[in-house]
């Protein structure tokens, strides 16, 4: 598995790496007013101008999976397996990844009700109560980076 930056011109690939995976797993608990707007603002790659993108790729050039930051990597706004890459630690091997660039104190997601668990797993501890906010259902959680730097 090949781990790196993704770079602008690759981006359209991730976003619908993210869409498809977010519709076979995420969408449902969302309203359809949710999924709507998620979907559309995942289909433009402006709206990412300002933002940092991780991709796993296969031994094939495959997008396996996605891990998506604000540009100063304190907050992930995207991380996404396909499917078939799901359970095969392509998730913690980008997580890893995004920690090694990462100099902030902690890093903070709003986790749909699917991710909670996954974060959990890597470290992520809640930071707020479950939210809905335009139909989007999430819960705000954070990871403390230790002396610096991730343990893992």
């Amino acid at each position: 598995m090949n781990i790196g930056i993704i770079e602008k011109d690759r981006l359209k690939e991730a976003l619908a790496l993210i869409r498809e995976t977010f519709s076979e797993f995420v969408a449902t608990y969302y309203t359809e007013e949710g999924v709507d707007s998620f979907i559309k603002y995942h289909s433009d790659c402006s709206n990412f101008d300002d933002a940092v993108f991780y991709g796993a790729y296969d031994e094939k050039g495959e997008l396996a999976g996605v891990l998506g930051a604000t540009d100063d990597l304190s907050h992930i706004i995207a991380f996404y397996v396909k499917k078939n890459f799901q359970n095969k630690g392509i998730g913690s091997a980008l997580f890893k990844r995004f920690c090694e660039d990462n100099s902030n104190a902690y890093v903070t997601v709003n986790a749909s009700p699917y991710a909670t668990a996954i974060y959990e797993k890597l470290g992520f501890i809640e930071a707020g109560e479950m939210q809905e906010v335009d139909g989007r259902l999430f819960t705000p959680m954070m990871y403390v980076f230790r002396f610096g730097k991730t343990q893992h």
